[in-house]
C-alpha cells in the first residue's frame, strides 16, 4: 500500500506532535526541606508540583536517611538542597545519582553567606558544636535576599531541565520576585514600629532574618539543636533572662527541652513558637512570602510591651 505525499506529511507532522508530547513530561522535583519546598513550588506553579524529602517533626540536623527516602531520590529529576551543613545524610546518596541534577542552594551564585562567628554573638558555650564547627550558617533561607538568588538558581536549573516550559518559569520567577519586595516592604515597617521587649530563640538560627530585617536576638538556648547546651551557657542565659525583666521566648516546634521552662520559671516571660521549617504553610502561590510574613508577625507581636495588670484588671471588670 502506498501513501500519497499528503498523507506522508500529515503522518511525519502526528509523529512530531506525539513525540514533542511525550517529551513535555515536566521534571520530577524533590527539595530536602519544606522552605525550599516553597520558592520551588512559586517557580513552577501552572507546570508540576514539588514534593519534599523531610516530612513535619523532622530535623535536617539529625534526620536518617530511610529506604522510602532513597527511593524518593532516586526517583526525583531535580533535587534542590541547602548544602553538606544542613544536611549531613544527603551527600553520599547524591553522589551515587548519576542521572539526578542536585543542586545545592548554598553553593548559589550570589548567595549570602553569614559565619557561625557573626551569630555566636551573645553567649559562648565551650559544651555547644555549632552545626559540627562548618564555618558558615546554614539557615539561609530565612533571607529573602538569598530566597531571591535560590530562585534564579532554581529557574535556572529548571529551563537547563525542562526547556519547553521556560516561559512559564521566568514569568513565576518575576511574580515570586514582586510578592518578595512586597513583603520586605511591609516587614521593615512592623520591625520598624515594633515595641523594643528583648526576645530569646530556641537555637541559633535567625542570624539570616536578623540582618534581613534590623530585628537583634538577645540570645539563644543552643547553637545545634541535635547537643544538650552545657551548664556554662545556661546560666549565663539565666541570668540574661533575669536582667531582661518582660521578654519573650521562642520554642520550635520540632524540640521540646525541659530546660526552657525551667529558665524561665518565675519570671516575666511570654513564651512563644518560631517555626523556621515552616511546618503549617501549605505550598502555594505565596507560599514563602506567607511564611516569612508569619515569623516577622509572630516576633514583633511579642516584642510589644505588655499592658499592666492594674489595667488589664480594670477592663476585664
Amino acid at each position: 500500500m502506498q501513501f500519497s505525499p499528503i498523507k506522508r506529511t500529515l503522518q511525519a507532522v502526528l509523529l512530531l506532535v506525539v513525540s514533542a508530547a511525550a517529551g513535555a513530561e515536566p521534571p520530577e522535583i524533590l527539595t530536602s526541606i519544606k522552605p525550599l519546598q516553597l520558592i520551588a513550588q512559586e517557580l513552577t506553579e501552572g507546570v508540576t508540583e514539588v514534593d519534599v524529602l523531610l516530612k513535619p517533626g523532622s530535623s535536617p540536623h539529625s534526620h536518617s536517611l530511610k529506604p522510602s527516602d532513597a527511593r524518593k531520590l532516586k526517583s526525583a529529576d531535580i533535587i534542590f538542597w541547602v548544602g553538606p551543613s544542613m544536611e549531613a545524610f544527603l551527600p553520599k546518596i547524591l553522589g551515587g545519582l548519576k542521572d539526578t541534577k542536585s543542586v545545592a542552594m548554598m553553593e548559589a551564585h550570589g548567595i549570602n553567606l553569614r559565619s557561625m562567628e557573626e551569630n555566636d554573638n551573645h553567649i559562648h558555650d565551650d559544651h555547644d558544636h555549632a552545626h559540627d564547627h562548618d564555618e558558615y550558617d546554614p539557615h539561609i533561607w530565612l533571607s529573602t535576599e538569598n530566597a531571591r538568588v535560590m530562585a534564579k538558581a532554581m529557574v535556572k536549573t529548571l529551563v537547563s531541565v525542562d526547556p519547553a516550559n521556560k516561559k512559564q518559569y521566568e514569568k513565576n520567577l518575576e511574580v515570586f520576585s514582586q510578592r518578595l519586595n512586597q513583603a520586605d516592604e511591609a516587614n521593615l515597617v512592623k520591625v520598624k514600629t515594633a515595641g523594643t521587649r528583648p526576645f530569646f530563640v530556641f537555637h541559633n538560627a535567625y542570624g539570616y532574618l536578623e540582618e534581613q530585617y534590623g530585628l537583634q536576638v538577645a540570645g539563644f538556648f543552643t547553637t545545634n539543636p541535635d547537643y544538650q547546651p552545657g551548664a556554662n551557657h545556661l546560666v549565663q542565659l539565666q541570668e540574661k533572662l533575669q536582667k531582661a525583666g518582660s521578654a519573650c521566648i521562642f520554642r520550635e516546634p520540632q524540640f521540646q527541652p525541659a530546660y526552657i521552662d525551667r529558665l524561665s520559671e518565675g519570671l516575666d516571660i511570654e513564651v512563644g513558637v518560631l517555626d523556621p521549617l515552616a511546618e503549617d504553610i501549605e505550598p502555594g502561590s505565596d507560599s514563602y512570602a506567607r511564611f516569612i510574613n508569619l515569623m516577622v508577625d509572630t516576633i514583633t507581636d511579642c516584642l510589644k510591651e505588655p499592658l499592666p495588670k492594674s489595667v488589664l484588671e480594670n477592663s476585664a471588670g
